[in-house]
């Protein structure tokens, strides 16, 4: 995920900003507390598991942000067809593993075993000093969560953002699951989430403007009646992480047209109240939309001739 471009007075917002004191036991049975649970050091990868260069370089790049939309050749694009299939199954076995009582370092442990057994690596583990194989935002966490010791409990929502590295390339993606008995006021944000990165996904095609994308998330989680995070975007992917073009997902003016060969990730997050208010934690990565329950669907999307094809999809998906 791209934190899109902030001034100076925007992220003292973010890493300092507003956050209430009264938590809304409506939405979840107990606040999050800053600190109350470990987190782990982070798991070993084999040495025969090629790095991503962030790993290994002494100036590390950890993605480029401006310029125009990248345009991939085929070997590239077979090699992140892989790297997206990888990173699609990862996401499948994450979601199903999810009950009641497990903590989300276990959950780190089932998508980095899977990872490596895919002899990829897991690009979350030291990307910008990141300590785990995976991000897993549970409940008020709107994204960059850290996996540690808190069991899961009755009525958790969290998105689990799996990223990997394979043949030198990333793979991009992330799921929603709740644990039962789920919050039907939560599940409906999560349902129209994903509806809404499903019709952004359909208008996808060569010569289609990439601000359109915004258009339409924006418009449907409008009509349901939630609204979109203005501060997370989506972004092109390759050999980096983070490429052009950026992905915005509310009404924009970015420039540029789809081409065949571009590679992207659609990553909304939906918020249920018209507030974007937001902490992070000292951690550095954990962002909390204090009181105002959010969710999370993530794909990337290859232009094609003809249209698009889903990298991401997975094998239950059948709207796609």
């Amino acid at each position: 995920m791209l934190l899109k471009k902030l001034n100076q007075y925007n992220f003292f917002k973010l890493k300092y900003g507003y956050q209430s004191r009264q938590k809304n036991p409506k939405y979840f049975h107990n606040p999050l507390v800053e600190g109350q649970y470990s987190v782990t050091p982070a798991r070993k990868v084999p040495s025969n598991i090629i790095r991503p260069s962030y790993m290994t370089d002494k100036k590390p790049i950890f993605g480029i942000y401006e310029g125009p939309a990248v345009t991939h050749g085929k070997n590239m694009i077979e090699k992140l067809r892989k790297a997206a299939s990888i990173a699609a199954k990862t996401a499948q076995v994450a979601q199903r593993s999810v009950k009641k009582g497990m903590t989300t370092d276990e959950l780190d442990k089932i998508v980095h075993d899977y990872i490596i057994s895919q002899n990829a690596y897991p690009s979350p583990i030291g990307f910008m000093g990141f300590p785990k194989s995976v991000c897993t935002s549970v409940n008020e966490v709107c994204c960059h969560g850290i996996p540690n010791l808190r069991p899961l409990q009755e009525g958790d929502s969290l998105n689990i953002d799996v990223t990997i590295f394979y043949d030198g390339v990333h793979g991009d993606t992330s799921v929603m699951a709740q644990v039962p008995k789920m919050n039907q006021e939560i599940s409906k944000l999560i349902e129209t989430t994903q509806k809404a990165l499903y019709e952004a996904i359909k208008i996808c095609k060569p010569g289609q403007k990439f601000n359109q994308i915004g258009k339409v998330i924006q418009e449907i989680a409008n009509n349901d009646g939630y609204y979109v995070s203005e501060v997370f975007t989506g972004h092109g992917i390759g050999e980096l992480m983070h490429m052009p073009p950026t992905i915005f997902h509310t009404l924009n003016h970015y420039p540029g047209v789809m081409v065949p060969g571009n590679v992207f990730t659609i990553e909304p997050i939906l918020l249920m109240k018209d507030e974007q208010d937001y902490k992070i934690w000292n951690d550095n990565f954990t962002v909390i939309s204090t009181d105002n329950p959010s969710a999370q669907w993530e794909h990337m999307i290859l232009i094609t001739e003809n249209g698009y094809e889903v990298l991401t999809k997975r094998d239950d998906e059948i709207e796609l």
